[in-house]
């Protein structure tokens, strides 16, 4: 038998769940003029008259998916393009044991890290991680195409709620991905926003040789080495290494720059010269 929509919307709000219906991938605006954490539908319906108003909600033919809006602690991987994936491949090894939806272009993976407030990108803008202050659509939602035909649902591969009506067992952060949020948030501004792109390396090919041709980019990467605050130093000289190594620059080259800054900025230099190289050993490894 197929879960309705106010089925599953009344099985998340039991699980203590905040929740908002969906006019496609958006709020529908019958019911959500404006949202947040508090002004969304949440609480666990007791009464008749409750029930039917959660039925009235989520039966309309207005209303198409649900929403569930991400807690404080919480991150959700949306592995949504083939580059997303690879990078959460490189970074897990695998798909958890953890609270997963197939979505209409991928999986949306759920993980518990304490401290997490706000979304965040890995990999410039590669992998991100919706986090509190968002939501992700949960299913049984419907998927459209772009012509505006619904062609599939939302499904669990691994449920968020049990049916007990609890959430249920959900992994911590892998290792690798935390230690690449370190480095996000340690580099991001003061408005909280990512790296920004001046930060990368381009380089361009010369015959059969690598070139250089935005100087600036590789200082850029030099300043945050240097600049480096106290108990994340070595995380920024692996991202910096990491950095180079996927835009093509040598090791030797990224040695002799990306070491001197490191010494520049007084960090410990065998540390620093390790880093480097071990990046670049796994990396070709790879």
């Amino acid at each position: 038998m197929t879960e309705t929509l106010a089925d599953a919307a009344l099985g998340y709000l039991r699980a203590g769940l905040h929740i908002l219906a969906l006019s496609g991938k958006k709020p529908n605006p019958k019911w959500h003029e404006s949202w947040d954490w508090d002004n969304s539908i949440h609480g666990n319906p007791a009464t008749e008259e409750e029930w039917e108003q959660i039925g009235s909600i989520f039966n309309r033919g207005s209303t198409t998916g649900i929403a569930i809006l991400i807690p404080k602690d919480v991150l959700v991987a949306d592995v949504d393009t083939e580059e997303a994936a690879a990078l959460y491949m490189e970074l897990a090894g695998a798909y958890p044991d953890t609270p997963t939806a197939r979505t209409k272009n991928g999986l949306h993976v759920w993980f518990w890290h304490p401290g997490a407030d706000a979304s965040v990108w890995i990999g410039g803008r590669t992998l991100l991680f919706k986090g509190f202050g968002g939501y992700v659509v949960a299913p049984p939602s419907a998927h459209y195409d772009e012509a505006g035909q619904r062609d599939g649902t939302y499904e669990w591969l691994v449920p968020l709620t049990n049916e007990h009506d609890t959430v249920g067992p959900i992994d911590f952060l892998p290792k690798a991905m935390g230690d690449r949020l370190i480095i996000v948030e340690a580099l991001s501004d003061d408005e909280g926003k990512a790296p920004k792109e001046h930060w990368r390396i381009r380089y361009e090919t010369v015959g059969d040789s690598w070139r250089l041709w935005k100087e600036w980019d590789l200082e850029g990467l030099r300043r945050t080495i240097i600049t480096a605050p106290e108990g994340n130093q070595n995380n920024i000289i692996a991202w910096a290494a990491l950095t180079a190594q996927e835009e093509g620059v040598s090791f030797d080259d990224a040695m002799k720059h990306l070491y001197s800054a490191a010494i520049e900025g007084g960090h410990p230099p065998d540390r620093a010269k390790a880093t480097i190289r071990g990046v670049y050993k796994r990396r070709s490894r790879g």
